[in-house]
């Protein structure tokens, strides 16, 4: 069971370039290629506990030793409104490190280690992301993904004649009501989004697009907020994120049109709507062509 689940969330290339923008649209994300299992996200993390004295806040730890204070609160599972008290302790994390290699970007490095550029940036504050220097370190967030290997030629090769092979056809029902403010392919910038965007009102019902299995429920991977991925016949899965209520459990096995979740802003999105990718033997296709007509 675990391998099979290990293997369906490897297709998704998911959650992601961060703070992606998509057309006109607001912030939306990449699916980043990774492995959704959270034992892989809360294995141990070695750090150093510190006391908590006066005048310590986030801020003022943070630059001291050299952490974003979103490690700090998502670390230490601090709650709002953040207070820290004299006396307690507070663990610092270790940051993870990335060597550049050439072709590197910060928009590649954060796609593939499920981060974002901006926290690349907060972790390395002389960085300058137009002069990258081949061989040089820099400073990931405790908890990004190590999966930033390139894929071998054969394997590429491989996907893009899935691709070429698979033809449009109307297999899917449309999971939510509203409008497209997204859609799949590439953007102003020269970034991507595998999937689309429909701009939705909070709450409104998130409907499995066709019958299969959920093989991921979780919040993990923080730009995508609430996620949920199903896996359908014939090699088909589909992604539903940024969404409020999670109303369905991982492994049950859902119909077509059931309700899965309703509509929210979770993750790296200002209003409420749904980001719905398609895929196919792990690669992205657009939904549109694959969804039947409302």
């Amino acid at each position: 069971m675990k391998k099979t689940i290990f293997f369906y969330l490897f297709i998704f290339s998911f959650l992601s370039l961060l703070l992606s923008n998509c057309g006109k649209g607001p912030i939306v994300t990449d699916v980043v290629k990774g492995i959704y299992d959270s034992s892989k996200i809360k294995e141990e993390t070695k750090s150093k506990k510190i006391k908590i004295v006066t005048g310590d806040t986030l801020d003022s730890i943070s630059k001291k030793y050299k952490v974003t204070k979103k490690e700090l609160i998502r670390f230490n599972k601090i709650k709002y409104p953040y207070i820290l008290k004299p006396g307690k302790f507070i663990k610092i994390p270790v940051s993870k490190r990335y060597k550049i290699k050439k072709g590197d970007t910060l928009y590649k490095i954060a796609k593939c280690s499920a981060t974002n550029v901006l926290e690349i940036k907060n972790k390395n504050t002389n960085l300058n992301e137009k002069k990258l220097i081949v061989g040089s370190v820099i400073n990931l967030p405790y908890y990004s993904i190590d999966n930033c290997k390139l894929i071998s030629k054969k394997i590429a090769k491989k996907n893009r004649s899935i691709k070429k092979s698979i033809k449009s056809k109307e297999i899917f029902i449309w999971p939510v009501k509203g409008s497209i403010i997204t859609y799949f392919g590439k953007q102003k910038g020269g970034r991507k989004n595998d999937g689309i965007n429909i701009i939705s009102v909070k709450g409104n019902p998130v409907r499995a697009a066709m019958t299969g299995k959920v093989i991921y429920r979780g919040n993990e991977l923080l730009a995508w907020g609430n996620l949920i991925i199903i896996k359908h016949k014939n090699n088909w899965t589909t992604a539903y994120a940024h969404l409020d209520k999670l109303l369905v459990k991982k492994g049950e096995i859902i119909k077509t049109g059931d309700i899965i979740a309703s509509v929210g802003a979770t993750g790296n999105v200002d209003k409420s709507q749904l980001h719905f990718q398609v895929r196919k033997n792990s690669k992205p296709l657009d939904p549109m062509k694959f969804l039947k007509k409302p």
